[in-house]
């Protein structure tokens, strides 16, 4: 996979640490691991956020209620 160069911005007293405990040339992997980390745990989140939604019995109500709407004739087109 191809590494695409972006720019970031952070705190200075972030860069300073940074700069401190990570060399220089392993930054990018050091922010890229993270990243991955980062989205990993957004991932789990979400999946376990809609598992919640999926159990809710009301708000399932509520969505059998406005899926009936569908194929009332609101999206066609008029043919006059």
């Amino acid at each position: 996979m191809s590494n695409i160069p972006i720019t970031i911005t952070l705190p200075e007293d972030q860069i300073k640490e940074l700069h401190l405990y990570i060399p220089r040339r392993k930054i990018s992997n050091f922010i890229a691991d993270l990243v991955r980390k980062g989205l990993e745990t957004k991932k789990q989140q979400l999946a376990c956020e809609f598992r919640e939604a999926a159990q809710d019995e009301e708000r399932n109500a509520e969505i059998q209620l406005w899926d009936t709407t569908i194929g009332d004739g609101i999206n066609n087109a008029n043919d006059y």
